[in-house]
Formats: C-alpha cells, sequence, structure tokens
C-alpha cells in the first residue's frame, strides 16, 4: 500500500471520528444519538443504510436506524442465528457482499422492494461485555477491509456513548421508581376512597412504565370471576361493566398461581383472554400482571399492558411494578382494616341513635330514613367520596344533641311552649359538642347546621344561602320530607304528592332550590325506593 493511500485512509477515518465526536452531545434521547451515529458511519464509508441492535436477554432487537426499512425496529432476532447474530455469539466482525446466496442470512422483512445485496455485523463490546450489533448494508461495491478498519475504530466510540447512555438509564430508571413509591405513598395519606387511591397508584404505574394503560382486578369469591376496580388509558370508563370469567386470561392465571407473569407477545400466549379487547376495542399487545395479596391470600391482580413505542418491558420495569403493585396490596389491605373499623363504628352509632329513638316510638327509623333520603340526594348530585362519606355520619347522627333533653319535652304530645321550643333548639350546638372528639370537621358542620334555612331565618346561627354547608342543606331536606311522611302526635303523615308540593312552595326560603330538584328527581326515577322506605314507619308501628 502507497504512503498516498495509507494517507487517505488514515484521514478519512479520522474525518469519520471527527464527526462522530462532534456529534456527541449532552443529549440522553439514546434513539436520536444511535440514528445520528448511524448516519454518520452509513455515509462515512458509502453504505446504504445502517441499524443498531441491543442485547436483550439472549436476543438481539432492532433499536434504530438509517435508512432502512421502519417496520424493522422492534423485531427480535436469537444470538446464533443470522449474520448479525453470527457476530454476536462470535464477538467478531462477519462480512457477507452476496446475502443473496449467503444461507446464514435471515431475511426478516419480506418485501418485494427490499433487497439487500451486502452487509457487515460488528458487535459493540464494552469491559468484555456485549451490548449490541451495530449493522451496516448496500454498499455499492461491496464492503472491503478499508471499511472493516474504519469500523473496528469507531465502534469503541460509539460503545463509549451507548454506554454513557446506559449508565444515565440505570439511574434515571432507579430515581424514576424512588420517585413512583414516593409518589404513591403521598397518596395514602390524604385518600380513603380505595377506588381513586389505586385509580391513583396505577396512574403513576402507567406513567412511571411508559405504558398505554394499567388496570387492577378484584376477585369476587361468590360470583367466581374477575372484575375491574381501577383502569387508566383511553378504555377506562368501558373497562367499570366488564367481568373476567374465573381462570380466563392472563390474570385469571396470575389469580390462580399466584406469580408474577410477563407476556411479550399476547398473540403467542393460549393464556391470553381477548374477550376484554372486544369489549373495549382496546388492542392488547404485551402485558405484566402481578398477584395482589392480603394476609397470604390473592386478592386481585394488578396489569400494565403495552409499552409505547412498540418496545418490550424491561427486567427493571417488572421489578418496578412488582414494587408498585405491592403498595396497591398494601393499599387494599388499610382499606379493609379501615371498612371493618367503620363499620363498628357505624354499629355502634346507630346503637346510641336507636337509643335516643327508642324513647319515641314516633321517631323510630326517623334516623335511618333521614340517612337514606339524604344518600340518594348525595348520589344524584355527585358529591365527592369524602362528602359522601361525612354525609352520611351527619345524617346518623344529626339528632344526637336530643340525649341531653329532658323526656317532658322530648315527648310531649302537644305544642311546646317558646321556652321548651328555645331547649330543643340547642339540640343541634349540643350534638356538634358532643362529636367534637370525632375530629371530622365536615360531620360536625353537617350536625349544627341542620335546623339552618336557605333565607337565613333558621337556626342556631341563622346561617343564609351559600354559606350553609352542602351536608347540612341535605340533612335539612331529608329530615323535614321524613318529618311530613310520617306520623306524628298531633298529625297524620301527609301524602307523597303533598309532601312534594311543599318542597317545592319552600325551595327558595327553608330549602335550597338546588337540593330540592335533586331529591324531586330521586322521587321521580326511584318512587318504589322512596315508598319502601316510607313504609318502614308502618312496620315499626306495629310493633308498638
Amino acid at each position: 500500500m502507497s504512503s498516498k493511500e495509507l494517507d487517505h485512509k488514515t484521514i478519512r477515518k479520522t474525518q469519520i471520528i471527527e464527526n462522530l465526536l462532534s456529534g456527541m452531545t449532552t443529549s440522553f434521547d439514546m434513539k436520536n444519538v444511535a440514528t445520528n451515529f448511524l448516519k454518520t458511519i452509513v455515509e462515512g464509508i458509502s453504505a446504504g443504510e445502517g441499524s443498531l441492535l441491543l442485547k436483550r436477554d439472549q436476543k438481539l432487537f432492532f433499536f434504530a436506524n438509517y435508512r432502512g426499512p421502519k417496520n424493522i425496529v422492534g423485531k427480535e432476532i436469537k444470538i446464533g442465528m443470522g449474520l448479525s447474530g453470527i457476530a454476536a455469539k462470535k464477538r467478531s466482525i462477519v462480512v457477507s457482499n452476496d446475502i443473496k446466496n449467503d444461507k446464514r442470512w435471515l431475511e426478516l422483512i419480506k418485501d418485494e422492494n427490499y433487497h439487500p445485496i451486502n452487509l457487515v455485523a460488528a458487535p459493540i463490546i464494552i469491559d468484555g461485555r456485549l451490548v449490541g450489533v451495530i449493522e451496516l448494508m448496500n454498499k455499492k461495491d461491496g464492503f472491503n477491509e478499508d471499511d472493516i478498519e474504519i469500523i473496528k475504530s469507531v465502534i469503541p466510540v460509539f460503545g463509549f456513548e451507548i454506554e454513557r447512555m446506559r449508565l444515565y438509564d440505570i439511574n434515571q430508571r432507579e430515581l424514576d421508581k424512588l420517585k413512583a413509591l414516593i409518589d404513591i405513598s403521598l397518596q395514602f395519606g390524604g385518600m380513603l376512597d380505595l377506588q381513586t387511591l389505586l385509580e391513583k397508584i396505577m396512574e403513576i404505574a402507567r406513567e412511571t412504565l411508559n405504558a398505554e394503560a394499567s388496570s387492577i382486578f378484584l376477585i369476587d369469591e361468590e360470583k367466581k370471576d374477575l372484575y375491574f376496580i381501577a383502569a387508566t388509558g383511553e378504555k377506562k370508563e368501558s373497562l367499570r361493566e366488564i367481568r373476567v370469567p374465573w381462570g380466563k386470561g392472563v390474570a385469571g392465571w396470575v389469580a390462580a398461581h399466584g406469580e408474577t407473569l410477563y407476556v411479550p407477545d399476547v398473540s403467542k400466549d393460549p393464556r391470553f383472554y381477548s374477550g376484554v379487547d372486544k369489549k373495549t376495542k382496546f388492542i392488547t399487545k404485551s402485558i405484566i400482571a402481578v398477584p395482589l395479596r392480603r394476609k397470604n391470600r390473592i386478592v386481585g391482580v394488578s396489569e400494565v399492558l403495552n409499552k409505547r413505542g412498540g418496545e418490550h418491558f424491561s427486567e427493571e420495569d417488572i421489578t418496578l411494578f412488582e414494587a408498585i403493585a405491592k403498595q396497591a396490596s398494601v393499599a387494599i389491605e388499610n382499606a379493609s382494616l379501615y371498612k371493618e373499623l367503620e363499620i363498628l363504628f357505624r354499629n355502634t352509632i346507630r346503637l346510641i341513635v336507636n337509643a335516643i329513638e327508642a324513647k319515641d316510638p314516633y321517631t323510630k327509623g326517623h334516623t335511618a330514613r333521614v340517612t337514606s333520603y339524604s344518600t340518594l340526594i348525595a348520589k344524584t348530585l355527585k358529591l365527592s367520596p369524602d362528602e359522601r362519606n361525612a354525609l352520611e355520619l351527619a345524617a346518623l347522627l344529626h339528632d344526637v344533641g336530643k340525649i341531653g333533653i329532658p323526656d317532658s319535652i322530648l315527648l310531649k304530645p302537644g305544642k311546646l311552649s317558646k321556652k321548651e321550643y328555645a331547649v330543643i333548639k340547642q339540640h343541634p350546638v349540643r350534638g356538634a359538642k358532643i362529636m367534637e372528639p370525632l375530629n371530622k370537621p365536615l360531620v360536625i358542620q353537617g350536625i349544627l347546621h341542620h335546623h339552618e334555612k336557605y333565607d337565613g331565618s333558621g337556626y342556631p346561627a341563622g346561617l343564609k344561602g351559600r354559606k350553609i354547608p352542602i351536608i347540612s342543606k341535605i340533612i335539612t331536606v331529608a329530615d323535614a320530607f321524613d318529618a311530613m311522611t310520617t306520623d306524628r302526635p298531633y298529625r297524620k303523615r301527609l301524602s307523597l304528592t303533598e309532601a312534594v308540593r311543599r318542597l317545592k312552595k319552600d325551595a327558595g326560603t327553608h330549602f335550597d332550590p338546588n337540593i330540592v330538584e335533586a331529591f324531586l328527581d330521586v322521587i321521580e326515577v326511584k318512587q318504589d325506593r322512596i315508598k319502601e322506605i316510607i313504609g318502614e314507619q308502618d312496620k315499626l308501628k306495629t310493633i308498638f
């Protein structure tokens, strides 16, 4: 080789390396950096196209390409198969200048317009570890020794850049994992509604794992199936009514076996249940499914679906999702314990209320009916879970202040004197005071102001309009309706028609018009349920 040829080759090699180095940036967008490197190498040696394959388990997958077919990205080959697979296995450069007659060629893209003629595959080795393969194709005059030497020279530069981004990616994943778990932990303090909490956890999982959707199934032991309690993604609303038969699908398998399952391609796994996709029109491609446990018992399954960009979920993704699923399990456990305590608490309240109402057969069941009406109104108004919980407690306890009222006043059959009525008017204040240790401001406010009137003529504070808490305004309407539709010592019950007429007449003065309108909607739509609640008074009267 002449000195002139040597100088030309050295200059060419140096120029390509300089171009690669100048293209190095502080960017951590690996796909963008990889594409720019491929562009520099392809153009530097006058090839037609290039691809970067990265190692994943015992396979190589196409991560990025330049000028090649777009549908090659994401496809996999086994190490040892094809020219690039052989290069990876042997850890040496493989060249083929006649692909058409090379039996080692592995055709992944079958397209009549795509006819590769030659290829060089060079493994990327960092610290003795295979990280991937660079594949260059379609050089007009074939690949020669100069090309191979240039490729050998630039591979370390490319490898350095890949290692830089790999280390960044590892650190970023750890940060993302830590951030996700911290975000989830922060949700526990201020959220008692299980569905809302689980949906928040699944949203964090979806974002952190860069997935299209995520969901949680709970197991219905009685019906022997699984149902969605939380879901994210575009199709989440259509999932609420869907139930998955016991033992069906990936979720059913995980529920039965109690093991994490990753399915990279659901079309190739017989355990996949397509029934959900058919109903939602969502296309599931890949799934990570993790069992949810409560006291060593499987209670549900958490899933994350479809890594964005056509990529596969990694081992790190699976580990992270298992950690997130454990947090979901803790949420379910806490919610179950809270529910048990809440049931005990409410039963205790009902005992107190029953003790109060037992004095007067005419008000027996009053609290239960007011609570039922209030709950129906709350659903129509779409109150938040916290407001609904507070309303139910306040409705149950709205008359608890009557504990301190003498029986001579409380059970008086005739009209009360002004002095006696003044004592009765103190029961909201007494009730709020009794319930102060609950430390539930919404509940206490609901009790305190349930006798306020919309026009400001009520008691104990004479609040008006919007200044009256919504919980109190709901109880006011429910309380008045029950008083009108039940027998009292001084009069017989009013008909449902008459009670409705009076609610309408007093809307805007005694009652908030919006609350009245919502209750009238309830009466119209759920008339049988209202009559059933009212009818309970008849059953109770027969006891006495």
